[in-house]
């Protein structure tokens, strides 16, 4: 009974492993798994052996493009040093799609040349350059297949990851920024959609996201990835905590990545400072001598006032208008632009512009940077 279980458990590993030979060559295609969960990494290898000792061979295996799955190459090897017996070895990657049983399906050539043509090659190479002659043999391989489960429903990343959070301040000015740098790393299947923080009322938020690495593994991508978010308000916000659903293919498992929430205080402007330190004139009755003088008196000077503007009115705003315009000349990046507009030339006039230079942060305008800067300038030096 034993020798009978042990008969059916090769003939099993037998067709999922299979020696394939020919006059030409002999060759296997085999993965590590047969069974696996969407997105979870497969190795896939194919070696092949020279078996026709008459000419040189090269190898070539290229992957089938499918919507089942992703593949990748990881690494090949040709060995030729032996001549007339070479070997070669192919690993990809491939990372299931779709829930079903899927077939991975591959080109392979073998290519021969003759003792004399390579001979032949070698002489002309020197005399100007000239390719080996080939004989092409287009070999036709066994799709292999894979069964492939469904993952858990809200699954937001897909193998082995860690996730940490870092604030730089939780107490700002108005319209001063706070920085959070969010390090995603890990090995598994990419998700090049995933974003962490959404819009939030009443603040103003720019990201930016960028790889530090990004390498492929027989488990996956290796990668780190930092998310920045510059956020900012003029009233108290907080920013969520994050709860990250991800599946582990190694420990076949969910897990729940989480970071802690952040509460913002934005400092007040005290209202006394914007006010006169001396008292506004004491109201009288309209009727009093009193009154009528004090009247009379604010006539003359307000006169006395409007005739001296007049005179140097023109002079007055430009001077005042190219001070005011100094900090946008200034502005280096749209971030700052929309943070002076805000601070400093509030109004409906600056929303369009704002509207602009937040797609422009966004990468979501091809209007550039310094277009949208002369415009602004032209704008308000009227």
């Amino acid at each position: 009974m034993k020798k009978n279980l042990g008969k059916i458990i090769f003939f099993i590993l037998f067709t999922q492993t299979v020696l394939f030979a020919d006059k030409l060559a002999t060759y296997t295609l085999s993965a590590n798994k047969y069974k696996a969960m969407v997105k979870e990494p497969i190795v896939i290898t194919f070696e092949v052996t020279q078996k026709d000792p008459t000419d040189h061979m090269f190898f070539l295996l290229t992957a089938k493009k499918s919507e089942d799955y992703e593949i990748k190459l990881l690494k090949s090897l040709n060995d030729d040093s032996n001549k007339h017996h070479s070997k070669a070895s192919f690993k990809y990657l491939l990372f299931p799609l779709k829930a079903k049983t899927i077939e991975v399906k591959f080109n392979f050539t073998i290519q021969t040349a003759s003792d004399k043509a390579l001979a032949q090659s070698y002489v002309d190479d020197h005399d100007g350059g000239k390719a080996i002659e080939k004989i092409n043999h287009v070999i036709s391989l066994k799709a292999l297949k894979v069964n492939v489960k469904e993952l858990p429903k809200g699954v937001d990343l897909f193998g082995d990851f860690t996730l940490h959070a870092q604030c730089d301040k939780q107490t700002v000015s108005p319209y001063e920024d706070i920085n959070i740098l969010y390090t995603l790393k890990g090995e598994g299947y990419k998700n090049e959609k995933l974003s962490l923080l959404q819009s939030m009322p009443g603040v103003t938020l720019f990201k930016d996201i960028r790889d530090s690495y990004m390498q492929l593994t027989k488990n996956g991508y290796k990668s780190k990835r930092l998310y920045t978010y510059a956020l900012s308000s003029t009233d108290n916000f907080e920013v969520p905590a994050l709860h990250l659903v991800a599946y582990s293919f190694s420990k076949h498992k969910k897990y729940v990545l989480v970071t802690p929430p952040y509460k913002i205080q934005v400092k007040k402007i005290d209202p006394k400072t914007l006010l006169d330190t001396k008292d506004a004139p004491k109201i009288t009755y309209f009727f009093s001598m009193k009154t009528i003088k004090t009247y009379f008196t604010y006539i003359m000077l307000f006169l006395f006032g409007f005739i001296s503007a007049k005179v140097l009115d023109m002079n007055f705003k430009k001077g005042k208008k190219r001070d005011k315009l100094k900090d946008i000349k200034e502005a280096q990046t749209p971030q700052q632009l929309i943070l002076i507009l805000l601070n400093k030339y509030r109004g409906e006039e600056s929303k369009y512009f704002i509207k602009e230079l937040e797609k422009i942060a966004y990468k979501q305008s091809s209007l550039s940077f310094s277009k949208i800067k002369k415009e602004i300038l032209q704008y308000f030096s009227k």
